[in-house]
């Protein structure tokens, strides 16, 4: 999957989880499912990628705190996620399907993005043209050879805060909006499940 880099996982994986992804190369047109303004930003697609992780492996493997700590809101977003009692009931049909997890991550980020669009109208037009310059860029400018300069790329971590900060406030001002998107997920998934089966279970088998 070419959209999947393990190189930027927020969670450390091992050789045979690696291995299990190489089946989800030819399901890269789930990633087309994305809110279209949002398809051009990087973390968007790696969210997605992040929360695939969640929803396929019964036990989620371990996080990668060094990564933890460069993809600030990547990892507000999977934390969301791992700390929801909803998306962890939805597992029950993603776990070990590719197309279920997928599908399950993808509108897990779009339920996210909805959000993302009103904060983004709150962010200074400079602060929002900066992080939309570097959003892609924040692995290399934690680079050692920046260290002579500054040992984290600062106005990025600042505004990347702001941005969390501002969605967090958003979330709990709308938490009944906020319950009603985790729960919409889950109804979709589930219709999801049963069309799915309708389509390709076996005939022999509902006879």
């Amino acid at each position: 999957m070419k959209d999947f880099d393990p190189l930027n996982s927020l969670f450390i994986l091992n050789e045979q989880q690696l291995g299990q992804f190489k089946q989800l190369e030819h399901y890269d047109y789930f990633f087309h499912l994305i809110r279209h303004d949002f398809a051009h930003f990087a973390f968007v697609k790696y969210s997605v990628s992040d929360i695939l992780v969640y929803f396929y492996f019964d036990e989620e493997p371990v996080i990668n705190s060094e990564h933890a700590l460069i993809f600030l809101i990547r990892h507000f977003i999977l934390n969301e996620v791992l700390i929801s009692s909803k998306f962890k009931r939805l597992k029950k049909a993603t776990v070990g399907s590719c197309t279920n997890a997928l599908m399950a991550s993808v509108m897990t980020v779009n339920l996210f993005l909805d959000y993302f669009r009103e904060v983004f109208k709150t962010i200074p037009k400079e602060q929002y043209d900066l992080y939309m310059k570097f959003e892609n860029s924040s692995k290399q400018l934690f680079h050692d050879r920046f260290y002579k300069y500054e040992h984290y790329p600062k106005k990025l971590v600042q505004i990347e805060t702001t941005i969390i900060k501002s969605l967090r406030d958003f979330l709990t001002a709308n938490d009944t909006k906020y319950d009603e998107a985790q729960q919409k997920v889950i109804r979709f998934m589930d219709q999801f499940s049963i069309i799915k089966r309708e389509l390709y279970e076996p005939l022999s088998l509902k006879k």
